[in-house]
């Protein structure tokens, strides 16, 4: 399928289905190919860029798995934080692992082990 956008050259893209073409037509197609982007425009975006996901070197099942289940986490808890900031659309991850890593990690550590913890406090 041929693909033209304002502004960009156009190109010829495709996708792998096992659809026939009839049950495929142009919106569908579209509707399938953006589809498609969403996992990595989503948690995957966040990741990479938050986490420098893609540039981890670790390699052992057990590693991957603690390493993946620990940045989950910590995009929840920024998620978390983020909805109690008094403008939540200007903060970043970025801005929350800073927070959390002011005072030598303490306000990280008094999150981990408070009985009833809250993110409303950190700020």
């Amino acid at each position: 399928m041929l693909r033209q956008t304002e502004g960009r050259q156009d190109e010829e893209v495709a996708l792998i289905t096992s659809a026939s073409p009839q049950r495929l037509p142009a919106a569908a197609w579209l509707g399938a190919n953006r589809a498609g982007w969403g996992i990595e425009s989503g948690l995957h975006q966040r990741l990479d860029v938050s986490h420098n996901d893609d540039r981890c070197r670790v390699r052992t099942d057990q590693a991957l798995f603690l390493f993946g289940a620990y940045r989950r986490i910590a995009n929840s808890l920024f998620a978390e934080w983020r909805q109690h900031q008094r403008r939540p659309d200007h903060v970043t991850t970025t801005d929350f692992q800073s927070l959390m890593g002011e005072e030598h990690k303490a306000k990280a550590i008094r999150l981990v082990l408070n009985k009833r913890p809250s993110l409303k406090t950190l700020s």
